[in-house]
């Protein structure tokens, strides 16, 4: 995961990727009135948030975009869950750039990945949400992603498409994020984990954008 003292630097990569995509929906506002951790919202919470990523990223140019560095056994098991992503993303109409950002976060691609809070596979699934979606057996990348990329859908059409809600709905729960006032709750972990979902999501983008030219 992203440490604090790193949060900075990669928000500035962030809002650079953002320059290069097609229009997003995900403001972020960040603050850090409380310390070296800071916090992130969807809008300015009070006066100390400010604005980093725009509701409306225009598409514009911009340079190159310089991935960040991945493993060769990273980007061997991508590869091979490629194919996957794209025919479960494409079956429920969600962009598979934002699939692909958030098992990087959750499990670096490993579709038999365990947590130690007993979230298991390519995105870490908690039983329940496992029970949920049928999925019958977590470390079944098919299942596991196809129950994921369900859940991530009903995560954007409950916030109505914020992207960055439906990240801190998945990674805290969407009643937490309804319990905090449809911002992103200030948990340090989702804190972290909202942003850095981002940062993988703007990058994968930027790299289909490059590709397609």
């Amino acid at each position: 995961m992203i440490r604090p003292r790193r949060l900075q630097s990669a928000w500035a990569i962030l809002v650079l990727a953002g320059a290069m995509c097609a229009p997003v929906r995900a403001a972020v506002y960040v603050s850090d009135a409380d310390g070296p951790v800071p916090r992130f919202a969807s809008q300015p919470l009070d006066a100390s948030y400010r604005l980093l990523l725009a509701d409306e990223t225009p598409s514009v140019g911009a340079p190159p975009f310089a991935a960040a560095k991945a493993s060769p056994r990273l980007l061997l098991r991508k590869s091979a869950m490629d194919p996957l992503i794209e025919r479960v993303a494409g079956k429920h109409a969600v962009d598979p750039a934002l699939v692909r950002a958030v098992i990087e976060v959750e499990s670096q691609f490993h579709a038999g990945a365990v947590s130690p809070k007993g979230a298991v596979g390519a995105m870490q699934l908690m039983p329940e949400t496992a029970h949920r979606y049928q999925v019958a057996d977590r470390r079944i990348a098919s299942q596991n992603i196809e129950g994921g990329v369900a859940y991530l859908k009903d995560l954007l059409a409950r916030f109505n498409g914020n992207v960055v809600l439906a990240l801190a709905a998945y990674n805290a729960g969407e009643h937490a994020v309804d319990r905090h006032g449809r911002v992103i709750p200030r948990f340090r972990e989702t804190m972290i984990y909202v942003p850095q979902v981002l940062e993988a999501y703007l990058r994968y983008r930027a790299a289909e954008a490059k590709s397609d030219r």
